[in-house]
């Protein structure tokens, strides 16, 4: 993809470039060789399956829909997952345009244009290519403090609970004294997601200290800790977070028995990710956002709080979409838009009062006969929303920042799902029934979804003749993105056999093109944590040892 964050260019291998022009029409060109060896490297989950286009008023008519979701949270779900999956989604894809052909050299760089779950989002290009990201032994990843603020318990306003920024430092490249200092900057675009790679800053920093008390020779000391940090992080996504988000038959198999249709000679050392994935079915996590969140025992929903935990709070103190800033508008109005997108009032760092309490987005039930302190009350968990067809109305309107815009576009272009469904076309993904036919073709499993289950769908969002008057074409030609949304819906809020299936392989074609991997490494198990005795580490578990295992540090405003 080509651009910085809100990119609108991609290289298909194969095919070649394909992006939206000002207008909005698709242009199609030939990869020059430097594209070709600088950019992010996109191809077909089925090679060749291109869809056909559908239509201006359908895709309005269907983003217009698609925001009427009022839908239930998934009781089964902590929210911090929505996050941790752009976290990943993140780590998957590291932005070429950070990448320098002369100092990178081709081989590398053919490496780090292609999918892999291996952190690179976190760790650059590593402390001798990258030493900005890093502390003056050249092994710890810079940590991030917060402003502290009158009256706010002083733990939030210590090391590790903001993101470094550049701060008098800033040079003036792309940046202001605000902008985080990590390898991608999109882990600063909203609150939640900053907070996660915070976490996970901490996380490698733990890692390296226990391994300086065993021991371990400093000249292999970095490398050592990557190694551990990633395969930890990707047994993980194995174990936890890809059950919570896709149909327990499909992870199993894939894992089991490996990959059916995409990329499956296993000895092709540079990975590519399909576009049906980026485009369509790892977008999921858009419909699991909620409208507002019990943030910490200062922002949330009960009488007297400051303020809430609104969706555009979390834009509005990230470096990338907002200011740090507080204002007194209400948040998503036309004055707290205006007020964002002019940037006029900032501030340098997080203010302390903003700090994340963890234990109220991700389950620490299973330590609360450690201390009860790691169990908020039952109100003040924040679950995700269900995966379904729907999506929160404040998604109608981004701020401009969010996706990586410098001047306000059409208001439709503000709207989440009006801006992945034209992605999806200029991308020439295929209907939701071509990848079903294509995949039984392929000997995998699974139905396709006959009309009225388009329509009405199991919970989300119905789709009427007064939304989309043509639902014949919808009926014929679903958006690959909606429809595994609405098969989501008919297995659980867990994507079905077809969203499963790309998730699925796309997650382990990234983990064996890792130079770490468990893939490649079947006999690892996890030796962190407090689950590890049990051969357990999820995020919960991540958290627990990145944070001492103390409820007061996961939880600062105690």
């Amino acid at each position: 993809m080509s651009g910085r964050h809100g990119r609108e260019a991609y290289y298909i291998a194969g095919e070649g470039m394909r992006c939206l022009d000002k207008d909005g029409k698709l242009r199609h060109w030939i990869a020059t060789s430097l594209e070709e060896s600088s950019e992010f490297r996109f191809s077909r989950f089925v090679p060749g399956l291109v869809g056909e286009a559908n239509s201006d008023e359908l895709l309005s008519q269907l983003a217009v829909a698609m925001l009427q979701k009022k839908g239930a949270t998934d009781a089964t779900m902590p929210a911090g997952y929505t996050y941790l999956g752009q976290f990943v989604d993140h780590d998957m894809t590291l932005d070429p345009g950070e990448l320098d052909l002369a100092t990178t050299g081709v081989l590398p760089l053919q490496s780090l244009r292609s999918p892999s779950l291996d952190l690179d989002s976190l760790y650059g290009k590593g402390p001798d290519a990258s030493p900005e990201f890093y502390q003056p032994d050249g092994v710890k990843l810079l940590t991030g403090r917060p402003l502290p603020i009158p009256g706010v318990n002083p733990t939030a306003a210590t090391d590790g609970y903001d993101l470094p920024r550049r701060g008098n430092a800033a040079d003036g490249r792309r940046g202001t004294a605000r902008e985080a200092k990590i390898p991608d900057i999109r882990n600063d675009e909203n609150l939640a997601v900053a907070q996660v790679h915070a976490a996970f800053i901490r996380f490698h920093n733990k890692v390296v200290d226990e391994l300086v008390a065993a021991s371990v020779p400093s000249r292999v000391l970095f490398e050592r800790a990557r190694e551990t940090v990633t395969k930890h992080y990707q047994w993980m996504l194995r174990q936890d977070y890809l059950p919570r988000i896709c149909i327990a038959e499909v992870i199993d198999d894939i894992y089991a028995s490996g990959r059916r249709v995409f990329e499956t000679n296993p000895y092709s050392p540079y990975a590519t990710m399909p576009v049906e994935f980026s485009g369509a079915a790892f977008r999921l996590g858009h419909s699991q956002i909620r409208t507002g969140y019990q943030w910490n025992k200062i922002f949330n929903s009960k009488p007297g709080a400051l303020d809430s935990g609104h969706l555009f709070r979390l834009f509005r103190f990230s470096g990338t979409s907002g200011t740090l800033a507080p204002t007194p508008h209400a948040p998503g109005s036309e004055q707290d838009l205006a007020d964002l997108e002019a940037a006029a009032n900032t501030l340098p760092a997080l203010p302390s009062n903003w700090v994340a309490d963890m234990l109220r987005l991700f389950d620490f039930s299973r330590f609360v006969a450690d201390d009860p302190r790691f169990v908020p009350p039952a109100d003040d968990f924040n679950h995700a929303m269900k995966i379904d067809s729907g999506v929160v109305d404040p998604l109608s309107l981004l701020p401009i920042g969010s996706f990586g815009a410098t001047e306000a576009p059409l208001l439709k272009k503000r709207n989440l799902a009006f801006r992945n469904l034209v992605r999806g076309r200029m991308l020439g993904l295929p209907s939701g029934q071509q990848m079903v036919k294509a995949l039984q073709q392929l000997g995998v499993h699974l139905e396709v979804l006959n009309k009225d289950q388009l329509f009405d769908g199991k919970g989300g969002v119905k789709i009427t003749s007064d939304d989309v008057p043509d639902r014949a074409e919808l009926a014929k030609n679903t958006p690959l993105w909606f429809y595994v949304l609405r098969e989501a819906e008919f297995h659980k809020n867990r994507l079905g056999h077809g969203g499963a299936r790309i998730v699925g392989e796309t997650f382990h074609r990234a983990m064996q093109a890792s130079r770490y991997s468990i893939v490649n490494d079947p006999a690892f198990k996890p030796t962190l944590g407090p689950g590890a005795s049990q051969g357990r580490f999820h995020m919960e578990d991540l958290l627990h040892y990145a944070f001492d295992g103390k409820p007061d540090l996961l939880n600062p405003h105690q």
